[in-house]
């Protein structure tokens, strides 16, 4: 008899330490694919930005509201990812959210904002900041004229 609990014992000890073998193989797992999906080579960081790109440095008020509808539809394909989302602040007093925290998700409100204040006949500046990965993370829009 005292045999047969002892195995059972062991037996428990032996099921348990499989148990917790298989939660830390499958926390390691999800932290891998976590880790693999935050890395990208520089192909997959240029295709991202490409779309963005186009519209850096001086453009008419149409294709800055066009960035901002780009942003905005980015920013929505993205919500889960906030890292990924694209700030947008319109001039220096910063008439939108600019992407401060890495956790804050960006509104689509915060874009139309800008957008709203965006007019046709004028001239705007746009400049995009990057993260340390080399995603861009912000567009700064100015007047042209004001610079």
């Amino acid at each position: 008899m005292e045999n047969a609990s002892k195995a059972l014992i062991i037996a428990g000890a032996i099921l348990l330490s499989i148990l917790i073998i298989g939660i830390g193989m499958f926390i390691y797992q999800q932290a891998t694919e976590a880790i693999e999906g935050a890395n990208m080579n520089s192909e997959q960081i240029a295709a991202y930005n490409a779309e963005f790109l186009n519209y850096e440095g001086t453009q008419s008020g149409t294709s800055v509201r066009a960035l901002c509808d780009r942003i905005r539809n980015h920013n929505s394909a993205n919500q889960e990812d906030t890292s990924r989302q694209i700030g947008i602040v319109y001039g220096s007093n910063g008439k939108a959210k600019e992407q401060s925290n890495i956790d804050d998700q960006i509104l689509s409100t915060d874009v139309n904002a800008v957008k709203n204040e965006m007019r046709s006949g004028k001239r705007y500046v746009v400049a995009f900041t990057e993260s340390t990965s080399g995603l861009i993370i912000s567009a700064t829009i100015t007047d042209a004229s004001s610079t």
